[in-house]
């Protein structure tokens, strides 16, 4: 019978792995470890690199895998526990160096936001959108998103602080406190956990009213209630790559990203005012994880990423167009159109009508307006139709 038991390594040091973990090392039959953990591993054990864990399959008895960290921070644990379902699974902690980077900093670390770009996909924007919303941020590093990188970005939230560990655990520990700049340009060794403190973290209001925005002359805005209803049928997730075509003054991506803070947005207008007004709707709501395209939508669609997600509010008279465009890409995308005149209206529905979950909607809205005498009427706003569908 097979035991499988996942050990936390901690940071690596000898002094700060549990007897526990050490016994169940001494009593394993095989250890799958990392090379830079096998001083851990007692002598005479048969060990096997981690990366070959799939061979966990072929192997019987006592199984330990020798994680680095804790088991329940950014490891393999949810893997192992996807491919072997059915198996005896034991788990075993140890010291994270997301505990270890906290002790140094004299901080806790119940209330932080924890990341990782070790190996994983993490935007400039995600990241700042954290950093931003929380007082305590955690960041595992790697040599792309290194402490450097962390350092370089954070210069867009004054006031920000950074403890950046290094080697945390082992001889080498380096420990560095201050601000950002000061270690922007740096060299860290691969091994390094960042901690960005915020004292003043903005809390984003989860409805943002129209007088919220900063408005142009000239440039339309989506109505705050038929906002609503467009970002109820975007269905916008976190892992989501959004175009706002048509952005105007930038209230669907700075909703979308205030919403979504993971989500990679990019706001396309070809008006030049409209583009910067986004920009600075994106600035005053604290939204990182908007692009702004000076552009045409045609022009702008061939060089942006395949989206998930597309709403069209202006179209400078090329909704068809682009609608072919999208439906020819190479995966399934959620378009969402927002139509005011009847020509829009008829040539979005001729193209959207027959797609895979077409939905329609009509949102007529009116709103109270004082009068003289202490009187009050509702005033109507133009109807706009919205049509939803896979394309």
């Amino acid at each position: 019978m097979r035991e499988i038991v996942i050990a936390g390594a901690g940071t690596g040091a000898m002094s700060q792995v549990t007897p526990e973990v050490m016994d169940a090392l001494s009593s394993a039959d095989v250890v799958f470890a990392d090379r830079r953990l096998l001083p851990l591993v007692p002598a005479g054990k048969r060990v096997l690199d981690i990366m070959s864990w799939k061979n966990i399959a072929d192997e019987a008895g006592r199984v330990v895998i020798l994680v680095s960290g804790d088991p329940g921070v950014f490891s393999l644990l949810p893997v192992i526990r996807r491919n072997f379902l059915h198996e005896n699974i034991t788990v075993l902690p140890g010291i994270s160096s997301l505990q270890a980077i906290c002790a140094r900093a004299g901080e806790t670390w119940h209330d932080a936001a924890v990341l990782s770009g070790h190996g994983r996909k993490l935007s400039p924007g995600a990241f700042l959108n954290t950093c931003e919303r929380n007082r305590i941020t955690v960041l595992f590093c790697d040599r792309n998103i290194s402490p450097s990188w962390a350092c370089e970005k954070l210069a867009d939230i004054p006031g920000s602080e950074v403890i950046i560990g290094s080697c945390l655990g082992g001889n080498d520990e380096r420990v560095y406190m201050g601000k950002p700049q000061d270690f922007a340009g740096r060299e860290f060794p691969g091994l390094s956990i960042i901690l960005v403190r915020n004292n003043n973290p903005y809390t984003p209001s989860s409805f943002l009213r129209d007088k919220d925005f900063l408005r142009e002359p000239g440039i339309v805005m989506t109505n705050e209630i038929v906002r609503s209803v467009i970002m109820s049928r975007l269905g916008l997730g976190n892992d989501s790559v959004f175009w706002d075509i048509g952005a105007g003054s930038g209230s669907i991506s700075v909703s979308a990203g205030i919403m979504f803070p993971s989500a990679e947005i990019h706001a396309v207008d070809f008006n030049p005012v409209a583009a910067s007004l986004t920009s600075r709707n994106a600035a005053k709501f604290h939204v990182h994880n908007i692009t702004v395209h000076n552009s045409r939508a045609i022009g702008a669609a061939g060089g942006l990423p395949l989206p998930t997600h597309v709403f069209i509010g202006g179209n400078g008279g090329e909704m068809s167009g682009l609608l072919a465009k999208i439906s020819a890409m190479s995966q399934p995308v959620h378009v969402v159109v927002a139509c005011v005149t009847l020509e829009t209206l008829t040539e979005a529905y001729t193209f959207l009508r027959d797609r895979e979950k077409f939905e329609a909607v009509q949102v007529s809205a009116s709103s109270s307006k004082a009068l003289a005498q202490s009187l009050t009427m509702m005033k109507a706003a133009n109807p706009v139709t919205i049509f939803s569908a896979n394309v």
